[in-house]
């Protein structure tokens, strides 16, 4: 069986052979990954019941009931002529042209008992015969490129005789995750793919389980929904009877997230389009009703523009067009807004910013004991003012609507039912996500929280310094930062909760370090197998002609010497190099192993002094949330003040009589010096 390192290793293989040949080269590879899998598994299905068949009836089957196995084996249909083989065997100028005529085959053939094609824009997403767009008469993809490319994945079988669904799918998600990393300064990225460590720390929270159904309303690529299948797989032993649901936008992202759910066998449904404007997960018995869902986990485009409906550039009186302060031009929206599925039940937000237009959305979609687990820009907990009146500030000003979206959060629709939704609020460093700097925050939601908790919310301040790696992109959250947040949503204060969690957690994240460092050295050896096998067999052959020339008593030349020595340092230094890079990942596992130890103590000592405790988290009762307006900014509830280091007096003082003794020396020095050149004056 293929490990998923070693397939890994072969994916990104072939973005090396695509890289700077198209644009969008991620989707060439998972279109082409995806059609091998299915050609490849197609075929060793038949292949397996064959031989279970001559085992049982000691015979071969006839036509006919080849027909049957065929029929029953598969959840999809491969046309004859659109196997991979059939591409793979095509003369490298027909090779575009036998690709795209068999994924479109493919994609026109499988249709559910409904009349849905299941595979349409999902296997069929890549023209692979489109024409060059320089007009030269050539294809956009090169031919001999293509050709390369095939030969390359044909290497590895694909089938379930070789890949098991979980080493391919997370081989998959891993080809991802990397395209997103390549573009962590980009948009692009950011479209299809949340970091993993943020997840981790929803899904964990919610705890998805056999059952149930999970919904994304903006689903990328489907991480969300894959991680809780895991989540139940590796809890309750099992992912069957977890059923997945989820939207995108985007139509390539959303071929990529069905390819994930299959590729994992997950049961799945993902559907395409805006899921403001248009959702597609209705009540089955009301069609103008949304349907509910067990858990809802998302993070949602930041403060995405024109939600409801289109915006037309505002102009002044003398119809020049009126700008915002970054230069953008300023929409105005000529029609109300009216929601057909009566979710912004809070109040509709600006349509300038849809933050809370998909808060009320995702609200709407839990059940009457649902639960949610949103990514959002960390401004949804305190944009808007409340009324206030000439008495108590000289002005009336009427309450904005994103503040009074918020209190209904917290206190019901009419502000009387004194219904708190909100359970948990997390606050994120900054530079977290793919494709923009803007701070974060997750807020988790509860539609039916336990008696105990109802009047309060719990405050993480997990942007601390010291919680988070900086890079120079983007910042990091690493294992031992998530055990800390993980740790303090899961305790709600109690120090047995808490100690029993790390517990349990600590030996999970070692296995999770551990595959990682695998995954790593297997990559490490990869990228140096094929350099260190060259230069050793330049040395042999160096070896060798000095050898042949001494064994016919010649004398070896000085060019020839030479050839052994250079072609040694050349193999020494890339096995020493291998070596360094071997080390420093073991140092750097290390690093992360210790960093969890040294986490667990000091949460144990957070948890054991109530003062220190105010400096990581707050369970804020509702009459202070009141007090303060219900203005959800963290600094209100908890002490993000960072104390500046503690200086010893006595020893600046003496390093800095130091320092003036040693510039007072310098200076002699120097005086002494110009006299010595002026001649002793």
């Amino acid at each position: 069986m293929i490990t998923k390192q070693a397939l890994g290793s072969l994916l990104f293989g072939m973005a090396d052979i695509l890289r700077d040949k198209v644009e969008d080269y991620k989707s060439y590879i998972l279109s082409l990954l995806f059609f091998k899998r299915l050609s490849d598994n197609y075929q060793w299905e038949i292949e397996n019941e064959k031989e279970k068949f001559v085992k049982r009836e000691g015979r071969e089957p006839s036509v006919k009931e080849l027909n049957i196995i065929t029929k029953s084996m598969h959840d999809f249909v491969i046309p004859e002529g659109c196997f991979w083989e059939d591409v793979r065997k095509a003369p490298i100028d027909k090779k575009n042209q036998k690709l795209n005529d068999a994924v479109t085959a493919i994609a026109d053939k499988n249709i559910d008992a409904n009349g849905k094609y299941i595979l349409k824009g999902i296997i069929n997403t890549v023209r692979w015969n489109e024409a060059a767009p320089d007009g030269s008469g050539g294809k956009k993809l090169n031919p001999e490129v293509l050709s390369n490319l095939v030969s390359y994945l044909d290497a590895v079988d694909l089938s379930n005789r070789n890949a098991s669904v979980d080493v391919l799918g997370d081989a998959y998600e891993y080809l991802i995750k990397r395209f997103a990393d390549e573009n962590k300064g980009g948009t692009m990225a950011g479209q299809f793919y949340t970091p993993q460590e943020v997840v981790d720390i929803i899904v964990r929270y919610l705890k998805p389980q056999k059952g149930e159904t999970v919904y994304d309303p903006t689903c990328g690529s489907g991480g969300f929904l894959l991680n809780s299948a895991k989540y139940a797989k590796a809890n309750y032993g099992t992912q069957k009877g977890l059923r997945l649901f989820g939207q995108e936008l985007v139509w390539n992202t959303w071929a990529i997230c069905n390819i994930n759910m299959i590729l994992h066998g997950l049961d799945a449904r993902i559907e395409q389009g805006d899921t403001i404007r248009d959702p597609k997960f209705k009540n089955e018995k009301n069609e103008l009703e949304i349907r509910t869902f067990d858990k809802v986990m998302a993070n949602f485009p930041f403060s995405l523009e024109n939600w409801a409906q289109n915006g037309e550039p505002k102009k002044d009186k003398k119809g020049k067009a009126v700008n915002k302060k970054d230069g953008t031009p300023q929409l105005e929206y000529k029609k109300a807004f009216t929601d057909t599925y009566n979710r912004l039940v809070y109040g509709i937000p600006p349509y300038s910013n849809g933050d809370f237009a998909f808060l009320q959305h995702i609200i709407a979609s839990l059940g009457e004991n649902g639960k949610a687990g949103v990514v959002c820009p960390q401004g949804v907990l305190f944009r808007g003012q409340p009324e206030k009146t000439e008495e108590e500030d000289g002005q009336n000003r009427k309450a904005d609507v994103e503040y009074t979206i918020r209190r209904g959060f917290l206190q019901g629709i009419d502000f009387t039912e004194h219904k708190n939704i909100i359970d948990a609020i997390v606050v994120l460093p900054s530079n977290l996500f793919y494709g923009t700097t803007i701070p974060g925050a997750i807020i988790f939601f509860d539609k039916n929280k336990p008696e105990e908790r109802k009047d309060k919310v719990m405050m993480i301040y997990a942007a601390k310094e010291g919680w988070y790696r900086e890079e120079a992109n983007m910042n990091v959250l690493e294992p031992h930062d998530i055990l800390r947040i993980s740790t303090i949503l899961e305790s709600w204060g109690d120090t047995a909760k808490a100690q029993e969690w790390i517990t349990q957690q600590k030996q999970r994240l070692r296995n999770d370090m551990q595959e990682e460092l695998d995954f790593e050295l297997s990559e490490i050896e990869n990228n140096y197998y094929e350099d260190i096998r060259r230069a050793s067999e330049r040395l042999s052959n160096a070896k060798k002609t000095v050898e042949e020339k001494l064994s016919n008593n010649k004398k070896p030349t000085a060019g020839e010497l030479k050839n052994i020595d250079t072609a040694q340092k050349a193999l020494d230094k890339l096995q020493n190099d291998k070596q360094v890079k071997i080390a420093a990942a073991n140092e750097k596992a290390d690093k992360k192993r210790n960093a969890i130890d040294e986490v667990e103590v000091e949460l144990m000592n957070m948890f054991a002094d109530a003062d220190l405790r105010k400096r990581y988290f707050s369970i804020v009762d509702m009459d202070e949330i009141e007090e303060n307006e219900f203005n959800l900014n963290i600094p209100r509830y908890v002490d993000t003040f960072e104390p500046e280091e503690q200086i010893d007096l006595k020893q600046a003082i003496a390093d800095f009589q130091q320092a003036m003794k040693e510039e007072s020396a310098a200076m002699n020095s120097l005086n002494e010096l110009l006299k010595t050149l002026n001649g002793g004056e």
